[in-house]
């Protein structure tokens, strides 16, 4: 009985270490399947991401080798030199947002409901260049929808019930009279 018992239990091991290494297998497949990069993939992000880290850090120091090697006249004809970019930038994107909300208005005014994607490919740094892509965006537009709505007028106007009507004479003139009823039947309104 005790032979019996240890061969049932090697069994019952042999059968789980089987089920055991499908299962591993099975979840080692599902990794490989979840696996979106592959190591060469991942060493090349990260390397580019340290080039970009190590240049930004390069031009750190450089520049601050250079403040060091100024004098204080330097320095402060240096950091004025960066405000003003900082302040010419800011008025920049300032001037283009004003011109987005110009250009969103005349876009409005015209019927015309457009996303930022669109505003930012017709809005230039010039008032003048933004207003002329504007108007020519709206006569190109506006002769679209006339193009879309007059070729969608064109095309024949589906029939309710599929069948043409008769007239009263074209019934009366039917010589079999269940078809004649029939036909009666189903333009009933003529006879009303």
């Amino acid at each position: 009985m005790e032979e019996d018992n240890k061969v049932s239990t090697n069994q019952e091991q042999n059968k789980s270490s089987e089920s055991g290494e499908s299962t591993s297998i099975d979840k080692s497949e599902d990794q490989a399947e979840e696996k979106k990069y592959t190591d060469a993939d991942l060493d090349r992000i990260i390397d580019r991401k340290f080039a970009k880290w190590q240049s930004e850090k390069q031009k750190e120091v450089d520049e601050a080798k250079r403040l060091t090697e100024m004098d204080a006249q330097q320095k402060a004809e240096y950091q004025r030199d960066q405000l003003q970019k900082q302040l010419d930038e800011l008025k920049h994107t300032n001037a283009k947002n004003e011109m987005t909300g110009t250009a969103r208005n005349m876009l409005s005014e015209s019927g015309i409901h457009a996303q930022d994607e669109l505003l930012s490919c017709l809005v230039t740094d010039n008032a003048e260049s933004t207003k002329a892509a504007i108007d020519s965006f709206t006569k190109l537009f506006n002769a679209a929808v006339e193009s879309a709505v007059t070729e969608r007028l064109k095309s024949p106007t589906p029939k309710m019930g599929g069948k043409s009507r008769m007239t009263k004479e074209q019934i009366f003139k039917i010589k079999d009279k269940s078809t004649r009823l029939k036909a009666i039947q189903d333009n009933i309104d003529l006879f009303n």
